[in-house]
């Protein structure tokens, strides 16, 4: 069984995704397009979009957990299996799993609370974004790692993400690569008024809070850069490892590093 997902607001995905499928249909394989459909004995599903559509497909298909095999349409496509124009190639090399590996890539667990209730929980593969509503000024937040004070900034926000976020927003921010198979959680803070606040990297069994210490900022948690949730001077947002993981393929031919370079560094 092969599930087929697709972003229909990526040019071309309608006539690629007919296209992918009648080839798997041609190879003998039984094609899924519904996600509910899916089961654990699904061999991988194939997403159609850019980051942004396999960001919400890990996020949908929990809590199965079925390898992803992302074809890039989109600008970026840094967790992607396959580009467009190799689609071809791609295809016949998926059917062999001697072709590729499939990636464990760690997801964060999130719950915002209010006054020590819990108001919001969610799910994140990439990062989880504290900041400050676009009128405001800089936010003051204390940072905890597992109940231990790290310090308390000003800044226009803070990045918790993934080893598979470290090339998102974190990278923007002045944080390190680290190769997705790692299995920790990087801190990040945006723009902080300080000389020695710096990226910081810890275990992923760490728990990390964030409470908001401003009073009177208007301030938002973004998930995966695509859910928003309001906080308030009561507010604080804890993180950690999630026991669901998100399983990537990745072909052999595709090294992390070679794949870096070409995607957002130079390379001759």
């Amino acid at each position: 069984m092969i599930g087929i997902v697709f972003n229909e607001e990526k040019k071309g995905a309608i006539e690629l995704f007919d296209y992918i499928s009648k080839w798997y249909q041609n190879k003998g394989k039984i094609v899924v397009t519904d996600i509910k459909e899916l089961t654990e004995d699904c061999e991988f599903l194939v997403v159609l979009g850019g980051d942004g559509t396999i960001l919400s497909t890990a996020s949908l298909i929990q809590p199965k957990v079925i390898p992803i095999l992302g074809i890039n349409l989109g600008r970026l496509g840094f967790l992607t299996s396959v580009e467009k124009q190799n689609i071809d190639e791609y295809l016949e090399k998926s059917l062999d799993k001697n072709n590729y590996i499939i990636e464990e890539r760690i997801m964060l667990d999130v719950e915002i609370l209010n006054d020590g209730k819990v108001i919001y929980k969610d799910i994140a593969l990439n990062d989880v974004v504290f900041s400050r509503n676009y009128l405001e000024g800089m936010l003051g937040f204390l940072v905890k790692v597992s109940e231990v004070e790290v310090d308390e900034f000003f800044a226009d926000g803070y990045i918790i993400s993934t080893p598979t976020g470290s090339t998102a927003y974190s990278l923007s921010a002045g944080g390190p690569i680290l190769t997705p198979e790692m299995d920790v959680i990087l801190l990040t803070p945006i723009c902080p008024h300080t000389l020695y606040a710096r990226p910081i990297v810890v275990n992923a069994s760490e728990e990390i809070e964030a409470i908001l210490t401003s009073v009177g900022r208007k301030s938002i948690v973004t998930v995966d850069g695509q859910r928003h949730y309001k906080l308030n001077n009561k507010s604080s947002v804890k993180i950690n490892r999630s026991k669901i993981i998100t399983k990537t393929i990745r072909f052999k031919d595709r090294v992390f590093f070679k794949v870096l370079g070409d995607k957002i560094g130079k390379r001759k």
